[in-house]
């Protein structure tokens, strides 16, 4: 099979290390060391690959899974098995048993053996149809020892009829994720108008796409046929190329449990899983590099900084008295700004207000929107669908909530950053890096629950209880982080949401389901409220210790150059020459560490259109 290589404009790791380690030197060098070490921390970074697995019912999805870990019945698979909730694998080499399950649940995580996994996560499942279940997980995790794409999260998730394009936000990869959005279809026929405007829509937001026609073995004559017509298909409809390879995770089952060499390498040529393990790789190492990446951006914005400040040092050199008013004045300004920093902090106060309402009102029109979303939905497709998948629409709605809280948050964020922050710390990148990760480390597995809401009203069975937070994107597998989902990940951590559904609540009818889902609206606006008032909380003292802190640098900065220059208007011409030796010897350091930063940056920027690889149809084979 001909596989082209991924684009290859991503700078390797070991550059982008060299570079930080330069860059580095020259920032502790002048006394920044908090943005040299948020610098050192981003390279030392490594997000989580992910691979996501979608595709319509009985597409073999969940074999695929397991044959792209090299590990059978990991994930429920069967002729008449359809998953109902998503699955994730991860390895974990330090695990002391061989496998580990985890199952999801709206009141917290429980673990589960692997063996009983169908029982909770398939649509026939002993404790999906059991009438006196009142709780059903709506995602699990399986951590195994060993896997055959080491390092990489493989998310199987539910065919329950149709392609959901919400699944495309799944595999979105943010500027922190490397992602790879695996779209399998099978070998008995070209791929569907469904699937074609699946992949259309999934290419337009993921940079790495791939196409596995699965199930080849039962289509000897025809599957090469299918694999052609569809990169044909393809190549038509997105002007593009993805790959489309041919995959039988028979085959790849029957390589793992074979013990003969040549026979298991045979079976694995034709299983065509290592040809799509590779294509996964390749494109998985691209998007591993962007840590990397962001860790040389920290670092071309200290030196931008220092440049300035050395160029400061040569101007005070060359201005001698004369530039003596300009100075004196930039640091009476400053210092009458530390006078009004009384005032100043009031109309913070004010501010910080004023952002948290508008998030609040940012808010109200999100959850406006899920509402009338479901409303809508249970309205006209009625009791009998969701009752038919209620672990997908739970997952489905849970996700919503999901989106509207990080949204929220994501917002405040970033209005925090464009109306207070940028304008009084332009020139000191590390303020906002840190206060971010302390806003952040603030809500760090900050569990907030809500009291159980009792409606009154006859045949509401049980209360509502909601439980939001934000944690950590080092989470295990089975929260699915807001990274993969909709790329606000980078800004706000992963974000999660547990919501009891009261499965009871759908069971018994329509208007206790629309019940419950006012209740939890209203419950979601009190819970991120409370998110933002620690955000707000945290953000309120932190930035006055800045500002008091940058205020006072400044000046002592200022209040230096100052006697630098009466110095320099002072000292003799050959003192003065070997200072501006020392200063142009230095800024020159500092230029070369930048141009070789900002270089680095320029070769890894990714073509205005990702060219993705094709797939052959045929499986054959220091300052100073």
């Amino acid at each position: 099979m001909a596989e082209q290589s991924a684009p290859t404009s991503a700078a390797p790791a070991d550059d982008a290390a060299a570079v930080v380690a330069g860059a580095v030197k020259v920032l502790r060098a002048y006394k920044m060391d908090a943005i040299a070490d948020i610098a050192e921390s981003k390279l030392s970074d490594t997000e989580a690959a992910t691979v996501v697995v979608v595709g319509e019912v009985q597409r073999g999805k969940s074999s695929l899974v397991n044959a792209l870990v090299g590990q059978r019945g990991i994930c429920p698979v069967g002729v008449d098995v359809t998953s109902s909730a998503t699955v994730s694998v991860t390895a974990d080499p330090e695990l002391e048993c061989a496998e580990r399950a985890t199952l999801f649940f709206p009141s917290g995580p429980r673990d589960c053996p692997v063996a009983q996994l169908p029982d909770w996560v398939t649509t026939g499942g002993a404790r999906v149809v059991d009438p006196q279940v009142e709780e059903l997980p709506t995602s699990a995790a399986v951590a195994i020892r060993t896997s055959m794409l080491a390092g990489v999260t493989v998310i199987d998730t539910p065919g329950v009829g149709g392609l959901d394009a919400g699944l495309t936000r799944l595999a979105s990869r943010s500027a922190q994720q490397a992602c790879v959005l695996v779209v399998a279809c099978d070998a008995s026929s070209p791929l569907t108008a469904p699937e074609i405007a699946f992949v259309r829509q999934a290419a337009s937001t993921v940079d790495a796409v791939v196409v596995a026609v699965t199930k080849i073995d039962k289509h000897l004559r025809r599957w090469r046929e299918i694999v052609a017509d569809n990169q044909r298909i393809i190549a038509e409809q997105l002007q593009r190329p993805v790959p489309v390879i041919g995959v039988s995770s028979l085959y790849a089952a029957w390589a793992v449990e074979t013990t003969d060499p040549a026979e298991r390498a045979e079976l694995d040529a034709d299983s065509g899983i290592s040809v799509l393990r590779a294509a996964i790789t390749t494109r998985l190492q691209v998007g591993a590099r962007a840590p990397h990446l962001d860790a040389v951006r920290t670092c071309v914005e200290g030196l931008r900084t220092v440049r300035g400040t050395v160029a400061a040092e040569l101007d005070a050199l060359e201005v001698r008295a004369a530039g003596l008013p300009d100075l004196t004045a930039q640091r009476d300004r400053l210092s009458e700004l530390q006078d009004q920093s009384r005032q100043w902090e009031q109309y913070l106060a004010r501010d910080l207000t004023l952002l948290r309402q508008s998030a609040v009102d940012d808010l109200e029109q999100r959850l406006d929107a899920v509402r009338d979303k479901w409303t809508h939905y249970i309205n006209t497709h009625g009791m009998a669908v969701l009752r038919s998948s209620a672990q997908k629409f739970t997952a489905d709605m849970q996700a919503d909530l999901q989106v509207a809280m990080a949204e929220t948050l994501a917002g405040f964020l970033q209005r925090l950053h464009d109306s207070v922050i940028e304008s009084r710390f332009a020139d000191d990148p590390a303020v906002w890096e840190e206060l971010c990760a302390r806003i952040v480390d603030s809500m760090q597995d900050k569990k907030i629950e809500t009291h159980q809401v009792g409606n009154k009203r006859h045949g509401l069975l049980d209360p509502t209880l909601l439980t939001m937070g934000v944690v950590g994107s080092s989470t295990l597998g089975g929260l699915l982080g807001l990274s993969a989902l909709m790329g606000v990940g980078l800004i706000v951590g992963t974000a999660w949401v547990g919501v009891n559904l009261s499965f009871r609540a759908i069971r018994a009818g329509k208007t206790n389901l629309l019940s419950w889902l006012r209740e939890t609206i209203g419950a979601t606006k009190s819970a991120t409220g409370r998110l933002l008032d620690a955000a707000v909380a945290q953000a309120r003292p932190e930035i006055v210790i800045r500002y008091r802190d940058y205020l006072r640098t400044n000046i002592d900065t200022l209040q230096k150059t100052i006697a630098e220059v009466q110095q320099n208007a002072a000292a003799d011409e050959a003192t003065r020459t070997k200072t501006h030796s020392r200063l142009t010897t230095n800024l020159g350091i500092v230029d070369k560490r930048l141009a070789a930063a900002t270089a680095l940056l320029a070769a890894s920027e990714p073509p205005s259109r990702p060219a993705a690889a094709t797939a052959g149809a045929d499986m054959g084979g220091a300052v100073r």
